[in-house]
C-alpha cells in the first residue's frame, strides 16, 4: 500500500501563520516572507489535500471546515517538531561542552580529581563526565570515541592513539600492620611467591605492570584473592592474611590512619608512567578532537607534565643509589 505523501511543514507554516493573522500579508510578516510566498504555500497544500482550506475577502482570511479540523493538529505538529528540533540542539550543544573523561583507578581516584579543580580554577571547562574503567577498557573507550580523553596506568598497546607524560610512581608491597614484614625495611622480590596475593582483576593496569616487571626477573606470582574492586583488596590485605602490590596513592589514609604498611620492593623495577590518551585524529590536523578536550591536554602538558618529568629524574637519581647501596647489604 502506497504511503500518502505528508504535508510539508513550510506549507503548514504559512497556513497556520494565515489563520493566526487574518490575512495573507500578516502571515508573510510573521514569516518574514512576501505574500505571493504564502499564497503559493498554501495554494500547494490544498492541492495536496484537496481541500479549499481557507476563505479569502475583504475580512481577510478565515478557516473553511477543513481548515478549521486542519488547524490544530497543524500547530500541535509544528510545535512538537519545534521541541524535537530543541530538544536535538540541546543535546548537541551538552555533548560538545561536556569533557567525557574515562579514567583508570589510580589516576581517576587519586590524581584526577585535584587536577580537574586545578584546571577550573584556571578558567578551564565546568562540566565533565568522568566514568573509572581499567585500562585496556580506557583505551577502547577512547578509540571509539566513547571518551574524549582517557588516563591508564601502563603504555601497554596504544596504538591509534598519542599519550601524555602526567605522572609516574612505583609500586609497593602493602600489608597488615599486624604482618610480619610491616618491621621490614624492603622487601626482596623473590620472597614474595611465599605469602598469599591478593590482587585487582588480570587486566588491572597495577597488576599488569606489576606481574610484568616480576616476569622480568624471573618471578610469578600465583593470586589468592582477584577482586574488581580496590576497595575489597585493600580490606582483605588489612585482615592481616596476605600482601597486595599497589601504588601509595591508593593506600594514603590506610597508611595515615595505622591500617596498612607499605614496604618497598627490591630486585624488580616496579616504576611506572601514568599517561593521559586522547584519540589520534584521522586528519595531518594533530590534536583533533572537540574543543573542550584540546584546552585540558594543552593544561596537563603545561602544567601536569613538566612536574611528572622533573619527579622521574629525582626518582632516577634516588633509584641508582639505592641500587649501589643495598649491592652489598641484605635485610633480614
Amino acid at each position: 500500500m502506497e504511503r500518502p505523501l505528508l504535508p510539508s511543514t513550510h506549507d503548514l507554516e504559512a497556513f497556520v501563520a494565515a489563520i493566526e493573522a487574518g490575512t495573507m500579508g500578516g502571515a508573510a510578516d510573521a514569516l518574514d516572507l512576501t505574500q505571493s510566498a504564502v499564497t503559493k504555500r498554501i495554494a500547494r497544500l490544498e492541492s495536496q489535500l484537496g481541500s479549499l482550506l481557507l476563505e479569502r475577502g475583504r475580512f481577510g482570511v478565515r478557516p473553511t471546515p477543513a481548515g478549521g479540523a486542519l488547524y490544530p493538529e497543524a500547530r500541535r505538529a509544528l510545535e512538537t517538531l519545534r521541541r524535537a528540533t530543541e530538544l536535538v540542539r540541546a543535546e548537541r550543544a551538552a555533548r560538545h561542552e561536556t569533557l567525557r573523561i574515562t579514567a583508570s583507578h589510580t589516576v581517576g581516584e587519586y590524581l584526577l580529581p585535584d587536577w580537574l579543580a586545578a584546571y577550573r580554577r584556571s578558567g578551564g571547562a565546568s562540566h565533565a563526565t568522568m566514568r573509572i574503567a581499567n585500562s585496556p577498557a580506557v583505551l577502547e573507550a577512547v578509540r571509539e570515541g566513547e571518551a574524549d580523553l582517557g588516563f591508564v596506568e601502563h603504555g601497554g598497546d596504544v596504538h591509534g592513539v598519542e599519550s601524555l607524560l602526567v605522572g609516574r610512581d612505583e609500586l609497593v608491597v602493602v600489608v597488615a600492620t599486624s604482618h610480619r614484614w610491616a618491621s621490614r625495611r624492603t622487601i626482596s622480590a623473590r620472597e614474595l611467591p611465599r605469602e598469599p596475593y591478593l590482587t585487582r582483576e588480570p587486566a588491572s593496569g597495577t597488576r599488569t605492570v606489576a606481574e610484568d616487571a616480576l616476569a622480568a626477573v624471573g618471578v610469578t606470582l600465583d593470586p589468592a584473592l582477584e577482586a574488581q574492586s580496590l576497595e575489597t583488596v585493600k580490606r582483605s590485605v588489612a585482615g592481616g592474611d596476605g600482601f597486595s602490590l599497589l601504588s601509595p596513592l591508593a593506600v594514603a589514609h590506610e597508611v595515615e590512619a595505622g591500617s596498612l604498611a607499605i614496604r618497598p620492593v627490591r630486585g624488580a623495577d616496579l616504576r611506572r608512567e601514568l599517561r593521559a590518551v586522547r584519540r589520534r585524529p584521522r586528519g595531518s590536523v594533530p590534536g583533533g578532537g572537540r574543543e573542550p578536550a584540546r584546552q585540558l591536554w594543552r593544561w596537563l602538558a603545561e602544567e601536569v607534565t613538566p612536574a611528572a618529568e622533573a619527579a622521574g629524574a629525582a626518582a632516577g637519581a634516588v633509584g641508582e643509589a639505592t641500587d649501589v647501596a643495598q649491592a652489598g647489604t641484605t635485610s633480614g
